[in-house]
Order: structure tokens, then C-alpha cells, then sequence
């Protein structure tokens, strides 16, 4: 474990399962109401695939920022729309401390600097998810 602060991107949300928060690392995640998504938003407000965080270099600090776009990856928008900051938003880059709104469906998009110690610590002390689960097979049917 390093003693050396690092960048640590975190993603409170506020849906149906109550609040969690995860840890962004990926390159891409998938957001939406359909389990086949990275990140899977409980309520019925959000659509199946609703919106797409993209991770992309951030030469100022030699670390990285996130780009949140509404919609899927062929384009399509999100039919309740997604908000940033109480603003109609289609794809920018997000800022720490950003609040977003995926339908009804409430996220802060926080920056920190913690240690690994630091972070273990903070990921115990809430309801942490990693989203490095086992994949969902989008071929199989689900039995109800």
C-alpha cells in the first residue's frame, strides 16, 4: 500500500437501493436501469441506458477527469434527460462536486486525495461498491 495521496474519483449515488458510493477507475462505464449496465440506477425514471461516463487524460494534472454524455453509445438521448448542477445537460466534462440527475435519480461526482490506508478505510466506513463484479451475460433470459 502507498503512503502517497492519489486521485480518487468517486460517484455518491442516491436511488431506489439507497445511497452507495463507487469508485471510478474504468476507462468507460454504462449507466442505466438495465443490469447490463457498469453502474445499474434503481428507479423508474431512468432510462435502460441512460447515460455514458468517459474517462480521458488530464494534462494539468497528469491524472484524469470524467466526461458525462446523456444517451447511449449509438446516440440515443435518455427520455427523462439527465442534469448537471440543475442545467439540461447532453456532454461536458464533469467538475468535483458536481451534482447529477439521472431522471430522479440523485449523484455527486466527488475528487479526493486519499491514501491507499485513507481510502480502505473511507470504502468501510460507507456502503462502498466495487465495479469490478463479475460481467452480466445480456444473451440470457431472466426468469421472474
Amino acid at each position: 500500500m502507498s503512503d502517497t495521496p492519489r486521485e480518487r474519483h468517486l460517484l455518491i449515488i442516491q436511488d431506489d437501493d439507497g445511497p452507495r458510493a463507487i469508485a471510478l477507475e474504468a476507462a468507460t462505464y454504462s449507466l442505466g436501469r438495465d443490469p447490463s449496465n457498469a453502474i445499474v440506477l434503481k428507479s423508474k425514471t431512468v432510462s435502460r441506458r441512460h447515460a455514458i461516463l468517459l474517462r480521458l487524460p488530464n494534462p494539468e494534472t497528469k491524472g484524469y477527469r470524467y466526461r458525462l454524455m446523456d444517451g447511449d453509445a449509438q446516440g440515443n438521448r435518455s427520455a427523462n434527460g439527465t442534469r448537471v448542477n440543475n442545467k439540461e445537460w447532453t456532454s461536458g466534462e464533469l467538475k468535483d462536486g458536481d451534482l447529477i440527475s439521472f431522471g430522479d435519480v440523485q449523484a455527486r461526482y466527488s475528487i479526493t486525495y486519499m491514501t491507499d490506508e485513507e481510502f480502505k478505510k473511507h470504502t468501510e466506513a460507507i456502503d462502498f461498491r466495487s465495479i469490478k463484479s463479475a460481467t452480466v451475460n445480456t444473451e440470457e433470459t431472466q426468469m421472474f
